[in-house]
């Protein structure tokens, strides 16, 4: 019987899915509109585009929150109209294996998650891995995770940074810190409606974030928004400086450094100095933040390796796995990790 395998990066922002031998086949928004509660309106990057601009009687959700399943049947059909719109295959002739991606401190409640959403697929499945985000990321990035005597990868997703100290083949240790893109937005929000006096919604932040954002602010510039003015309701266009964007940006990454060198009081001493040596990697998708590298090398005093492509790291661990069977220790069986 002929095998098909798919890597499965279910991200709060994002879902990726990289196929063995054609790579990544599908990036879309994990977005879901609903109607009324149960008919689908649209899913993806068209979920997205409604967002906040739909009337009531659509929901526009994410299933997915803080890098686990929030929501199992909306994440259901989430997935299973993807696979059929990456024409995933399902007969006599032709099973699936899925390898999904998954934060390092995952419960045993959560790994059912997976299971059952697997098992209740359209797509006849054959079986079920789960791969930790942190080995992922470093296999992507081309990380000798099995013989590395210390990394530290940093994954901004977009609700949590999950923090991970990595040596000789597995986490050695791990923090998930809820704050994310999504958090950043939500506190852009908060100061452009305290200082501007102007409501703003969670793309309008978005924009300001890509274009005023930065984790150091050197240099100060403005952009004109438009929005509701707080005192008379009407819209209104206010010119949103750099700084009003940047300082609350900087106070939450206060907060990962914070958790950072938490980490490192609790990291063997031989491995933080394979670190000190060698650096930290940052990947996911809220590391483009403008000067982050700059940031990070001057309040931990290491050096700092940028993902090229880092909201693709996590998927194209998963296709090392896939696609070299040395590597195959790296993904457990749901099954046997569940009923064992």
């Amino acid at each position: 019987m002929a095998v098909q395998k798919y890597g499965l990066d279910l991200g709060t922002g994002t879902i990726k899915v990289y196929k063995e031998g054609q790579g990544t086949v599908l990036k879309e928004k994990n977005r879901i509109a609903i109607r009324k509660k149960t008919e689908l309106v649209a899913f993806g990057d068209e979920a997205y585009a409604l967002y906040e601009r739909c009337p009531g009687n659509i929901r526009i959700d994410c299933p997915v929150k803080n890098g686990v399943i929030g929501s199992l049947h909306d994440m259901q059909v989430l997935l299973d109209m993807f696979l059929k719109k990456i024409k995933c295959t399902n007969g006599f002739v032709r099973s699936n294996v899925f390898y999904f991606a998954v934060p390092s401190q995952i419960t045993e409640v959560e790994k059912r998650a997976f299971f059952d959403l697997a098992l209740g697929s359209e797509f006849r499945t054959k079986d079920l891995y789960i791969v930790e985000k942190p080995v992922a990321a470093a296999l992507g990035e081309g990380i000798d995770v099995s013989h590395t005597p210390g990394t530290l990868i940093v994954d901004f997703g977009a609700d949590t940074v999950e923090i991970s100290v990595l040596a000789q083949g597995g986490v050695v240790t791990s923090r998930l810190l809820k704050i994310g893109g999504n958090t950043m937005n939500e506190v852009i929000c908060e100061s452009v409606k305290e200082k501007c006096r102007l409501l703003i919604g969670m793309k309008t932040a978005e924009a300001l974030k890509l274009e005023l954002g930065s984790a150091l602010n050197t240099v100060s510039s403005s952009k004109n928004v438009l929005g509701r003015d707080m005192i008379s309701g009407l819209p209104a266009e206010v010119s949103v400086s750099s700084k009003i964007v940047c300082e609350p940006i900087q106070e939450l990454l206060h907060r990962v450094i914070y958790k950072i060198n938490g980490i490192f009081e609790h990291t063997p001493p031989e491995v933080l100095r394979s670190i000190q040596n060698g650096g930290m990697i940052v990947t996911g998708e809220g590391s483009r933040l403008s000067n982050l590298r700059m940031y990070l090398e001057w309040e931990l005093g290491i050096p700092v390796v940028m993902s090229e492509s880092p909201d693709e790291s996590v998927v194209r661990g998963l296709g090392a796995i896939m696609a070299q069977p040395k590597l195959s220790g790296m993904a457990f069986s749901v099954k046997e990790a569940i009923f064992s």
